[in-house]
């Protein structure tokens, strides 16, 4: 992916979209219950490659966004699932001619 490419707002992917979003890094539960805390965040761009009530992808890149040491919880060409409202609340951007 070069730096130069064009992203606009994605409010509904079709099957071969290049799309980008960004995922918090959680940190390992302090508590047997409680909250995890979030240690960072994380810039996805996958591929979708199943549209169902779960979004399935197929991970081109991923980038560490935030500082700190939380470690990124994806690899390129992992396939990953998401729920649509997931990849929505992480600002998702389709990349135009995809």
């Amino acid at each position: 992916m070069t730096a130069t490419q064009e992203w606009n707002l994605c409010l509904t992917p079709q099957i071969g979209d290049t799309l980008k979003w960004n995922e918090p890094l959680w940190a390992a539960p302090n508590k047997p219950r409680g909250k995890r805390d979030k240690a960072g965040e994380q810039e996805i761009i996958a591929e979708l490659i199943s549209s169902t009530d779960i979004l399935e992808f197929k991970v081109i890149s991923v980038k560490k966004i935030s500082s700190g040491d939380a470690p990124l919880t994806v690899k390129e060409n992992d396939q990953i699932k998401r729920k649509q409202s997931s990849v929505q609340k992480g600002d998702c951007r389709k990349l135009l001619g995809s």
